[in-house]
């Protein structure tokens, strides 16, 4: 595996730990207990963290996902990287053999939850998209009532929508309006 699929799969997580939250579910909240937070964890290749997941972690979890989410509807990049830097104040990063090669970990001075183990992952990764390709990449969905958020990969930097389920409703939407009209 390149580092630079192990970045995505990084970003993944932390875009991936946003949209945990989805309102356009019939319950919005999928950490909504134990069972699922392993699930989410598995889903991430985070076998560890999923083994040693407590209850307690939960609130910790969605706390963190607040956190994160409010570097996507930040006002400025500088708000975004100021944010992602407070998740970095505990941690201390270390390098590491990981998937794929070398990779930074993060320890702290104390023992951590899991909020704390992967608040750091989340906020390098996002940290190291916006240097590398700039925080305008950062878009919440624009398919209303939709509030997922994305990365935008895409060369063109157009990305609208968090998935191509949310660019379909809003396309068969138009299309229903356009016949109403004619």
């Amino acid at each position: 595996m390149r580092a630079g699929d192990f970045q995505e799969r990084e970003v993944d997580l932390a875009v991936d730990l946003v949209n945990t939250w989805d309102v356009l579910e019939d319950e919005p909240e999928f950490l909504r207990d134990l069972s699922h937070l392993r699930r989410f964890l598995l889903d991430h290749r985070l076998k560890d963290e999923a083994e040693s997941a407590a209850e307690s972690d939960l609130r910790r979890l969605r706390a963190l996902r607040r956190r994160v989410r409010s570097v996507f509807e930040a006002a400025s990049e500088k708000e975004a990287v100021e944010i992602l830097n407070g998740l970095l104040t505990d941690a201390v990063p270390q390098l590491r053999p990981g998937p794929g090669g070398w990779a930074f970990f993060f320890d702290a001075r104390r023992e951590r939850d899991l909020a704390d183990r992967l608040g750091p992952r989340v906020a390098a990764a996002l940290l190291e998209a916006i240097r590398a390709d700039g925080w305008e990449r950062f878009g919440i969905c624009d398919a209303l009532p939709c509030r997922c958020v994305f990365v935008d990969r895409s060369r063109n930097r157009s990305r609208r929508y968090c998935s191509q389920l949310c660019a379909d409703r809003v396309a068969a939407a138009a299309y229903r309006r356009r016949q109403v009209s004619s």
